[in-house]
């Protein structure tokens, strides 16, 4: 039977996923920084923000194809295993390492078959325009794709019931529901991650999180930030931050 588990639970599992997942990143030699909440709650608290369940790390392109082209099919230590767009009945768009031992469902989860373990999150950090304008089309269309995933795997709108984002989100989601009888969970995933690949030939002066594109920043940053790393910590695990972390988590 299931329960409700601690957030220090929480954080421990997550940790030692972290722990793992770093070690399989140098035994391979992939890259990484860490990214967002984490980066933050490297620099100011050598680990978690307190009130904060998360762990976000950023893999250079390049590096994040080769992640999932090595891990496909195995398991880290036995029991993590590193989802990836495409995969089936995973719901992201974006890699996360799992605990095979745990099951967790998600707020925004209505099917238990998309359920799956404790995990991290592992962003590609793919490049982005030098144009604002078409670095502006480019995550509308990004948006629209996320949106049409989340509608394939019917997701629970999570926002404020009889909001008017809450009411945009249904309306388009009836708009788009007739489009996944094409557009299945695992093909629009996989279409996402995608667009980011399809980016890495651009000359260009940004890097950022382009498969994760909320309503928010717009989450991409001078490369310079990203062209080397600083070793951190994190709960006693040494770490990589960006290089401009200071700058990077300025302007976050």
């Amino acid at each position: 039977m299931g329960r409700k588990i601690r957030l220090e639970e929480i954080q421990g599992l997550e940790l030692d996923i972290l722990s793992k997942v770093l070690k399989f990143f140098d035994e391979n030699n992939i890259s990484y920084f860490t990214s967002g909440g984490t980066t933050l709650g490297a620099v100011r608290h050598h680990g978690f923000i307190p009130w904060d369940d998360d762990i976000d790390l950023y893999v250079p392109r390049k590096d994040y194809d080769k992640l999932m082209a090595i891990s496909k099919g195995i398991l880290i230590d036995g029991y993590i295993s590193i989802k990836s767009p495409g995969d089936k009945d995973y719901i992201y768009q974006y890699c996360k390492a799992c605990n095979e031992n745990t099951v967790i469902y998600e707020k925004n989860v209505s099917d238990k078959k998309y359920a799956i373990g404790i995990f991290i999150d592992i962003f590609p950090l793919d490049k982005h325009y030098n144009s604002k304008i078409k670095n502006r089309f480019l995550i509308l269309k990004t948006r629209w794709y996320r949106s049409l995933l989340e509608t394939a795997s019917n997701q629970i709108n999570l926002s404020k019931k009889g909001s008017f984002r809450w009411l945009f989100k249904q309306i388009v989601r009836a708009i788009q529901k007739p489009l996944t009888k094409k557009w299945t969970v695992e093909k629009t995933a996989a279409y996402i991650d995608n667009i980011g690949r399809k980016m890495e030939n651009e000359n260009t002066d940004y890097l950022g999180d382009l498969v994760m594109k909320g309503s928010g920043n717009d989450d991409y940053y001078p490369a310079e930030y990203f062209k080397d790393s600083v070793d951190g910590e994190f709960e006693g695990l040494k770490i990589k931050n960006p290089v401009g972390y200071k700058e990077y988590l300025t302007e976050m």
